[in-house]
Protein backbone atom coordinates (compact mmCIF):
# COMPACT_ATOMS: atom_id res chain seq x y z
CA UNK A 1 0.00 0.00 0.00
CA UNK A 2 1.37 3.38 -1.05
CA UNK A 3 1.57 6.42 1.24
CA UNK A 4 -1.29 8.12 -0.59
CA UNK A 5 -3.46 5.00 -0.19
CA UNK A 6 -2.67 4.88 3.54
CA UNK A 7 -3.63 8.56 3.86
CA UNK A 8 -6.89 8.00 1.98
CA UNK A 9 -7.83 4.96 4.10
CA UNK A 10 -7.00 6.93 7.25
CA UNK A 11 -9.06 9.93 6.11
CA UNK A 12 -12.02 7.71 5.21
CA UNK A 13 -11.82 5.97 8.60
CA UNK A 14 -11.75 9.31 10.42
CA UNK A 15 -14.65 10.54 8.29
CA UNK A 16 -16.80 7.57 9.29
CA UNK A 17 -15.78 7.86 12.94
CA UNK A 18 -16.47 11.61 12.97
CA UNK A 19 -19.87 11.03 11.38
CA UNK A 20 -20.79 8.45 14.04
CA UNK A 21 -19.71 10.84 16.78
CA UNK A 22 -21.70 13.60 15.09
CA UNK A 23 -24.81 11.42 15.15
CA UNK A 24 -24.23 10.54 18.80
CA UNK A 25 -23.70 14.15 19.86
CA UNK A 26 -26.75 15.20 17.82
CA UNK A 27 -28.85 12.54 19.53
CA UNK A 28 -27.69 13.70 22.97
CA UNK A 29 -28.33 17.34 22.01
CA UNK A 30 -31.91 16.53 20.99
CA UNK A 31 -32.47 14.47 24.13
CA UNK A 32 -31.19 17.29 26.34
CA UNK A 33 -33.40 19.81 24.52
CA UNK A 34 -36.40 17.62 25.23
CA UNK A 35 -35.46 17.30 28.90
CA UNK A 36 -35.22 21.10 29.19
CA UNK A 37 -38.68 21.47 27.66
CA UNK A 38 -40.09 18.89 30.04
CA UNK A 39 -38.64 20.68 33.06
CA UNK A 40 -39.88 24.04 31.78
CA UNK A 41 -43.38 22.58 31.54
CA UNK A 42 -43.39 21.12 35.03
CA UNK A 43 -44.95 23.05 37.90
CA UNK A 44 -43.02 23.27 41.17
CA UNK A 45 -44.79 21.82 44.22
CA UNK A 46 -42.98 24.13 46.58
CA UNK A 47 -39.99 26.48 46.84
CA UNK A 48 -37.52 23.66 47.39
CA UNK A 49 -38.82 21.79 44.36
CA UNK A 50 -38.66 24.99 42.35
CA UNK A 51 -34.96 25.43 43.22
CA UNK A 52 -34.26 21.83 42.26
CA UNK A 53 -35.93 22.29 38.88
CA UNK A 54 -33.99 25.52 38.32
CA UNK A 55 -30.66 23.82 39.10
CA UNK A 56 -31.54 20.87 36.89
CA UNK A 57 -32.54 23.20 34.06
CA UNK A 58 -29.32 25.20 34.44
CA UNK A 59 -27.27 21.99 34.36
CA UNK A 60 -29.07 20.74 31.26
CA UNK A 61 -28.58 24.06 29.48
CA UNK A 62 -24.87 23.85 30.20
CA UNK A 63 -24.81 20.29 28.81
CA UNK A 64 -26.76 21.46 25.77
CA UNK A 65 -24.20 24.18 25.01
CA UNK A 66 -21.36 21.64 25.25
CA UNK A 67 -23.26 19.19 23.08
CA UNK A 68 -23.94 21.90 20.52
CA UNK A 69 -20.23 22.64 20.31
CA UNK A 70 -19.53 18.95 19.82
CA UNK A 71 -22.18 18.73 17.08
CA UNK A 72 -20.56 21.63 15.22
CA UNK A 73 -17.04 20.26 15.80
CA UNK A 74 -17.83 16.75 14.57
CA UNK A 75 -19.80 18.08 11.60
CA UNK A 76 -16.85 20.24 10.60
CA UNK A 77 -14.55 17.23 11.05
CA UNK A 78 -16.77 15.13 8.80
CA UNK A 79 -16.52 17.74 6.03
CA UNK A 80 -12.79 18.19 6.59
CA UNK A 81 -11.82 14.53 6.45
CA UNK A 82 -14.46 13.82 3.80
CA UNK A 83 -13.03 16.53 1.57
CA UNK A 84 -9.54 15.18 2.19
CA UNK A 85 -10.66 11.69 1.21
CA UNK A 86 -12.30 12.94 -1.99
CA UNK A 87 -9.22 14.97 -2.86
CA UNK A 88 -7.01 11.93 -2.32
CA UNK A 89 -9.25 9.72 -4.45
CA UNK A 90 -9.30 12.36 -7.18
CA UNK A 91 -5.51 12.60 -7.10
CA UNK A 92 -5.25 8.83 -7.42
CA UNK A 93 -7.57 8.85 -10.40
CA UNK A 94 -5.39 11.34 -12.31
CA UNK A 95 -1.97 10.04 -11.25
CA UNK A 96 -0.25 6.86 -12.35
CA UNK A 97 0.06 4.16 -9.72
CA UNK A 98 3.60 3.03 -8.97
CA UNK A 99 3.08 -0.17 -10.98
CA UNK A 100 1.59 1.58 -14.02
CA UNK A 101 4.27 4.26 -13.88
CA UNK A 102 6.96 1.58 -13.94
CA UNK A 103 5.27 -0.14 -16.91
CA UNK A 104 4.94 3.09 -18.89
CA UNK A 105 8.55 4.14 -18.29
CA UNK A 106 9.92 0.69 -19.08
CA UNK A 107 7.73 0.50 -22.19
CA UNK A 108 9.09 3.82 -23.41
CA UNK A 109 12.68 2.56 -23.37
CA UNK A 110 11.77 -0.87 -24.76
CA UNK A 111 10.07 0.74 -27.74
CA UNK A 112 13.06 3.03 -28.33
CA UNK A 113 15.48 0.09 -28.23
CA UNK A 114 13.22 -1.96 -30.48
CA UNK A 115 13.12 0.83 -33.05
CA UNK A 116 16.92 1.15 -32.96
CA UNK A 117 17.38 -2.58 -33.50
CA UNK A 118 14.95 -2.53 -36.41
CA UNK A 119 16.96 0.26 -37.99
CA UNK A 120 20.11 -1.81 -37.52
CA UNK A 121 18.38 -4.79 -39.15
CA UNK A 122 17.27 -2.59 -42.04
CA UNK A 123 20.71 -1.12 -42.69
CA UNK A 124 22.59 -4.31 -41.70
CA UNK A 125 24.84 -2.16 -39.52
CA UNK A 126 25.63 -5.07 -37.16
CA UNK A 127 25.89 -8.83 -37.48
CA UNK A 128 22.67 -10.70 -38.11
CA UNK A 129 22.86 -13.07 -35.14
CA UNK A 130 23.33 -10.25 -32.65
CA UNK A 131 20.53 -8.12 -34.10
CA UNK A 132 18.11 -11.05 -34.26
CA UNK A 133 18.88 -11.92 -30.65
CA UNK A 134 18.26 -8.35 -29.53
CA UNK A 135 15.02 -8.11 -31.49
CA UNK A 136 13.83 -11.45 -30.11
CA UNK A 137 14.53 -10.34 -26.54
CA UNK A 138 12.86 -6.94 -26.99
CA UNK A 139 9.86 -8.39 -28.82
CA UNK A 140 9.36 -10.88 -25.99
CA UNK A 141 9.56 -8.13 -23.35
CA UNK A 142 7.14 -5.93 -25.28
CA UNK A 143 4.66 -8.75 -25.87
CA UNK A 144 4.54 -9.36 -22.10
CA UNK A 145 2.51 -6.15 -21.83
CA UNK A 146 -0.49 -8.27 -22.74
CA UNK A 147 -0.49 -9.50 -19.15
CA UNK A 148 -0.71 -5.97 -17.77
CA UNK A 149 -3.96 -4.31 -16.76
CA UNK A 150 -4.34 -0.71 -15.65
CA UNK A 151 -5.05 -0.32 -11.96
CA UNK A 152 -8.74 0.10 -11.19
CA UNK A 153 -7.74 3.04 -8.99
CA UNK A 154 -7.33 5.02 -12.22
CA UNK A 155 -10.30 6.85 -13.70
CA UNK A 156 -12.33 5.02 -16.34
CA UNK A 157 -10.66 7.12 -19.05
CA UNK A 158 -7.24 6.39 -17.56
CA UNK A 159 -7.86 2.64 -17.51
CA UNK A 160 -9.06 2.69 -21.12
CA UNK A 161 -6.06 4.73 -22.29
CA UNK A 162 -3.52 2.55 -20.47
CA UNK A 163 -5.09 -0.75 -21.53
CA UNK A 164 -5.14 0.31 -25.18
CA UNK A 165 -1.47 1.16 -24.91
CA UNK A 166 -0.68 -2.17 -23.23
CA UNK A 167 -2.65 -4.05 -25.89
CA UNK A 168 -0.85 -2.22 -28.72
CA UNK A 169 2.50 -3.13 -27.12
CA UNK A 170 1.46 -6.77 -26.87
CA UNK A 171 0.38 -6.92 -30.51
CA UNK A 172 3.56 -5.45 -31.98
CA UNK A 173 5.76 -7.59 -29.72
CA UNK A 174 3.89 -10.82 -30.49
CA UNK A 175 3.91 -10.16 -34.24
CA UNK A 176 7.62 -9.29 -34.25
CA UNK A 177 8.50 -12.56 -32.49
CA UNK A 178 6.96 -14.48 -35.41
CA UNK A 179 9.15 -12.79 -38.03
CA UNK A 180 12.40 -12.14 -36.17
CA UNK A 181 14.47 -14.17 -38.64
CA UNK A 182 12.94 -12.34 -41.63
CA UNK A 183 13.69 -8.78 -40.54
CA UNK A 184 17.41 -8.60 -41.19
CA UNK A 185 18.04 -6.82 -44.50
CA UNK A 186 14.33 -6.73 -45.31
CA UNK A 187 13.64 -3.00 -45.72
CA UNK A 188 9.96 -3.41 -46.62
CA UNK A 189 9.16 -5.57 -43.58
CA UNK A 190 11.18 -3.37 -41.23
CA UNK A 191 9.42 -0.24 -42.51
CA UNK A 192 6.07 -1.90 -41.85
CA UNK A 193 7.09 -2.48 -38.25
CA UNK A 194 8.42 1.06 -37.95
CA UNK A 195 4.96 2.26 -38.97
CA UNK A 196 3.47 -0.04 -36.33
CA UNK A 197 5.78 1.52 -33.76
CA UNK A 198 4.45 4.94 -34.64
CA UNK A 199 0.91 3.68 -34.03
CA UNK A 200 1.97 2.39 -30.62
CA UNK A 201 3.62 5.73 -29.93
CA UNK A 202 0.28 7.44 -30.58
CA UNK A 203 -1.23 5.41 -27.74
CA UNK A 204 1.85 6.13 -25.66
CA UNK A 205 1.44 9.85 -26.34
CA UNK A 206 -2.18 9.70 -25.12
CA UNK A 207 -0.94 8.17 -21.85
CA UNK A 208 1.75 10.86 -21.51
CA UNK A 209 -0.74 13.67 -22.14
CA UNK A 210 -3.36 12.28 -19.76
CA UNK A 211 -0.93 11.70 -16.90
CA UNK A 212 1.34 14.67 -17.62
CA UNK A 213 4.44 12.55 -18.26
CA UNK A 214 7.39 14.69 -19.36
CA UNK A 215 9.03 12.87 -22.26
CA UNK A 216 12.03 15.23 -22.14
CA UNK A 217 12.75 14.06 -18.60
CA UNK A 218 12.48 10.42 -19.68
CA UNK A 219 15.01 10.98 -22.46
CA UNK A 220 17.48 12.32 -19.93
CA UNK A 221 16.66 9.78 -17.24
CA UNK A 222 18.95 6.88 -16.47
CA UNK A 223 17.44 3.48 -16.94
Amino acid sequence: MTIIEIIIVGALTLTVLSFLLFLLSMFLFIQTSREIKKIAGRRAKNAKHKRQLARKRKQLKSEKRNQKRLVITFLATVFLFGAGSMLGLYYQSIALTKEDESSVVKGYFLLNDFEQQLESAKTESDNKEKINGNIRYLASAISSYGAKKASTINSEKGQLTLNRYYKAMQDIGTNAMRVTEELYGNEVLVEDYQKDIQRVRNYQKQVFELYKVDEAELKNAKR
